[in-house]
C-alpha cells in the first residue's frame, strides 16, 4: 500500500527514516505516472531535494501537482 506523503510531518518521518519514495508527475493525458524514486535528502514549503536511485541529485517542486509516495 502506498502512503502519499503531504505534510512536512510525512516528508520529516520518510526522511529521518531513510525511506525510499517515489515522485509521481501526471502525463500529457492527466495520468500520474512514476517519474523518479530516491531518499529525501531535505525539504523546505517550496522544494524537496531527494538522491535518486542513480545516485544523482534531483529536486522537485512540492506546489506543482507532484505527488511524493511512500511504500506503507
Amino acid at each position: 500500500m502506498m502512503m502519499t506523503l503531504t505534510s512536512d510531518g510525512d516528508l520529516f518521518i520518510a526522511a529521518l527514516s531513510q525511506t525510499t519514495v517515489s515522485v509521481w508527475q501526471t502525463d500529457e493525458h492527466g495520468v500520474f505516472c512514476e517519474v523518479d524514486r530516491g531518499i529525501i535528502e531535505e525539504f523546505t514549503r517550496i522544494s524537496i531535494r531527494m538522491s535518486t536511485i542513480t545516485d544523482e541529485i534531483a529536486f522537485y517542486f512540492r506546489d506543482d501537482g507532484t505527488e511524493f509516495r511512500a511504500e506503507t
